[in-house]
């Protein structure tokens, strides 16, 4: 059984971020943004099987049902360390290679990313927050601005966000919403395929397909999409969380060679809403996206073609969403970048008390700079002007105003 390290920075927004995260320098530091380190950490390590092992002060044993043991609580980061380098020659070697990836996933910004597809060559590094443009060919999005059919319009929209400021746009033919119907891979290939064929043609940022279908994928691939985002993490048709990935995703993947956005998702959108239960919804959804990144990385996709994505509002209660904004840092852990995505959701409308789903921008953004200053590095947007305007300020709030003119 693979040992599970969920660690998380004590940070106070009233001060200088620690450790921080976009890769600059903070006016009076010496240290180049995220490689600087936390004064204290929470450290949960699971499953503890060991006895007789001397423990620093403020970790404790935890019994969380099922016969698991998790090993858990609050460290000083000198603590951390010089507990660190003495797991080894106390036997601890399985939990002190897991402690020490999570903590190099936190002090470490992602590797940057660089590909081919149909043609083109992109790069895309996380310097800074880094926007995707939502482009809905839908006839029953749940935000309003779906676009089926309407190729000219979708095209001309998805120039718009790059001119406002978008890093990627992802192109949707399925709604994904709660109660959503699927529809047959032909019809939602219909959909995509000629507005990601002549919107790639038109912007040099990357294009990325939004489906879980291997042959819409395929076909999308081939129109010049340039990565692709599976709300179902590579999963098979019909499966959930505990569904092997689809060899024929992960076969075209290998060949051509693109990153992909694996997302969490408790149940099927028919479904996902009706009563989602988790033990604990950090280290449920955590230990979902860490097991799929090993196995992606271990059928041969690259670590960093990897992004991951919590999930909000795929199988979740409003509390389990509010927990997991809150406690976003701890998926830094995983080591590879982290996407954003709340742009115009129920939980927005909540917080906001706003039932109109095209009314939620302003909640929407304000979400999204508190995730960037958690460790988001990739937020999909509707309002791509007004998610930059956000976060160029919440950039600038971080840096002394250094990132103003890049966002």
């Amino acid at each position: 059984m693979s040992v599970q390290v969920v660690l998380e920075p004590e940070t106070r927004l009233s001060c200088a971020l620690s450790p921080p995260f976009l890769g600059h320098e903070v006016s009076g530091s010496s240290k180049p943004v995220g490689i600087g380190f936390a004064g204290a950490w929470y450290l949960g390590l699971e499953p503890w099987t060991r006895s007789g092992v001397t423990l620093p002060a403020g970790l404790v044993i935890r019994d969380v049902g099922v016969g698991r043991k998790r090993l858990e609580g609050g460290l000083a980061g000198a603590d951390l360390m010089q507990w660190l380098g003495r797991m080894e020659r106390d036997g601890l070697g399985e939990e002190a290679s897991a402690l020490r990836d999570a903590l190099q996933g936190h002090l470490e910004i992602p590797a940057a990313m660089s590909w081919s597809a149909a043609g083109g060559a992109f790069y895309l590094d996380f310097s800074r927050p880094r926007i995707m443009g939502i482009l809905n060919l839908t006839p029953d999005s749940f935000s309003g601005d779906g676009l089926v059919g309407r190729v000219d319009e979708a095209v001309a929209r998805g120039v718009e966000m790059v001119r406002q400021g978008a890093d990627l746009i992802d192109v949707g033919g399925e709604s994904t919403r709660p109660g959503a119907d699927s529809i047959a891979a032909e019809e939602e290939a219909a959909r995509v395929v000629p507005v990601i064929a002549a919107l790639a043609r038109k912007v040099k940022v990357p294009v990325a397909v939004d489906t879980s279908k291997p042959e819409v994928m395929e076909k999308a691939l081939d129109a010049g999409a340039a990565l692709v985002n599976d709300v179902s993490a590579l999963g098979i048709i019909g499966g959930d969380e505990s569904s092997p990935m689809d060899p024929r995703k992960v076969k075209l993947l290998l060949e051509r060679d693109v990153p992909v956005i694996v997302m969490h998702r408790q149940g099927e959108p028919q479904v996902m809403q009706k009563n989602p239960q988790y033990h604990d919804v950090v280290w449920d959804v955590h230990r979902f996206l860490g097991r799929r990144v090993r196995e992606c990385v271990q059928a041969g996709i690259a670590k960093n073609r990897l992004i991951v994505d919590v999930g909000f509002g795929f199988g979740k209660t409003s509390g389990h969403n509010v927990t997991l904004l809150r406690r976003q840092r701890a998926f830094r852990g995983l080591g590879v970048a982290l996407l954003f995505g709340v742009s115009r959701k129920r939980i927005v409308g909540l917080l906001a008390g706003e039932q109109d789903p095209k009314s939620r921008d302003v909640g929407s953004h304000v979400l999204a700079a508190l995730g960037m200053l958690s460790g988001a590095m990739i937020f999909r947007v509707h309002d791509v002007a007004g998610a930059r305007q956000a976060l160029a300020v919440a950039s600038g709030w971080v840096h002394d105003g250094e990132l103003a003119d890049t966002l």
